[in-house]
């Protein structure tokens, strides 16, 4: 890997923590510009620190639901914490109903990790009442867990084909039929959960905060833990109707009526917590040996979706550089493609590299030696401003 510097002994200069597009940046053969090439000092590392309950408009609430195994990383499992609100507060619309069945919802997001050409690799899953709480306000890291009812769970075990959900992705216009898990769940169990928080926080002022604290949530796994699949969706917790975001609709009639009636219990980005669980193993796999390397510096380096494989990354020849304005730095990355894979082509280049910097004690200022800072083009953490550039353009890295 390469870093490479174009600067300029001229007195021109740009805002700071502004990406430059290389049709306004100098190009190297003007006067007084020129550019160099430093070697990096590379390792990989475990990095399991995401934060997997960010919040915030704009950026798709999508998590990693199911278990999966790949040749070079490893294995993965995915579970998914949300709690649900009752979109019509308040016991009394259930007095004179007859309760007829309850349908977990769990939306596609359109992105499945692993073999896309493989159109029989199925995945089982099941959802749990959550006997430990989470909160809206609080941040929670991939390598956390919350307690589940293993002993009386929401649903049986449900078979769905992952191909399918990508097949019909972006194809359906009817609002009801949007792609997605549809677990129907034990209603006796699940009535019992719900009908109690919703009698407990009746007649109250805060009935949809009061609510989320007697119905802790529920989660969705591979219903057997250990078993691995070839590929491994991802689901979206937010939208704007009751299909296309993740919670339970209800359904049920009347005495007088047989006419079918929802109610919604679905997550609202507003009040609701969420988490993405994500654990990975790769002990017995080819990763493994560039998490254990003592080499100095490791020629090949891995890069994958967090948690997982990351790089630490030193340029040790930046001070070499003669002073004047930096108006361009790039990392080059070449994509080994068939690397440890006697298949064929597998990996490809992330659409995304988000860089974080390594504080010295002095720069930035308040960041203490050794600790983590974020840049100001790594993933938004507060708004959706980073993922765009200075000519407006969303840009992706492809290949190399």
């Amino acid at each position: 890997m390469v870093f490479i510097v174009i600067a300029t002994l001229t007195g021109i200069g740009c805002r700071e923590n502004v990406l430059i597009n290389s049709k306004v940046s100098p190009a190297i053969n003007t006067i007084g510009v020129y550019s160099v090439n430093l070697n990096c000092i590379t390792h990989t590392y475990y990095d399991d620190t995401t934060v997997t309950s960010t919040n915030f408009s704009g950026v798709p609430i999508n998590q990693a639901v199911g278990t999966y195994t790949d040749p070079f990383f490893g294995t993965m499992a995915g579970a998914t914490y949300f709690q649900v609100i009752q979109a019509d507060p308040g016991a009394g619309i259930f007095d004179d109903a007859i309760i007829d069945s309850a349908i977990l919802v769990l939306p596609y997001s359109g992105y499945t990790m692993g073999d896309l050409s493989n159109t029989t690799a199925t995945q089982t899953y099941q959802a749990f009442y959550m006997t430990q709480p989470i909160s809206h306000d609080s941040a929670y890291s991939s390598y956390e867990t919350k307690g589940i009812d293993a002993t009386y769970p929401l649903s049986d075990p449900v078979t769905i084909n992952v191909h399918s959900l990508a097949d019909s992705f972006n194809t359906n216009v009817i609002a009801s039929n949007y792609p997605g898990l549809r677990i129907k769940l034990k209603l006796p169990v699940f009535w019992n959960h719900v009908h109690t928080a919703d009698s407990m926080a009746a007649g109250s002022s805060t009935f949809t905060k009061d609510f989320i604290k007697y119905f802790n949530g529920i989660c969705v796994r591979a219903a057997n833990t250990t078993k691995f699949g070839q590929v491994i969706p991802y689901f979206r917790l937010d939208g704007n109707n009751i299909y296309n975001q993740a919670g339970v609709l209800l359904y049920y009639h009347t005495s007088t009526s047989d006419s079918a009636r929802i109610e919604s219990y679905y997550h609202d980005v507003n009040n609701c917590g969420h988490m993405n669980s994500i654990s990975k193993s790769y002990s017995h796999a080819p990763v493994n040996a560039l998490y254990q390397s003592n080499k100095a510096n490791d020629d090949i380096i891995a890069i994958q979706n967090l948690p997982g494989a990351a790089v630490d990354i030193v340029v040790p020849g930046l001070k070499s550089i003669p002073k004047g304005i930096i108006a361009k730095a790039e990392l080059m990355f070449t994509v080994l493609n068939d690397y440890g894979n006697s298949v064929g082509t597998t990996y490809l280049g992330p659409e995304k590299l988000y860089p974080e910097g390594i504080g010295n004690g002095v720069y930035p200022a308040g960041t203490l030696l050794g600790l983590n800072y974020i840049l100001s083009d790594y993933l938004p953490v507060t708004s959706t401003s980073p993922l765009s550039v200075l000519d407006g353009y969303h840009h992706n890295i492809n290949g190399k």
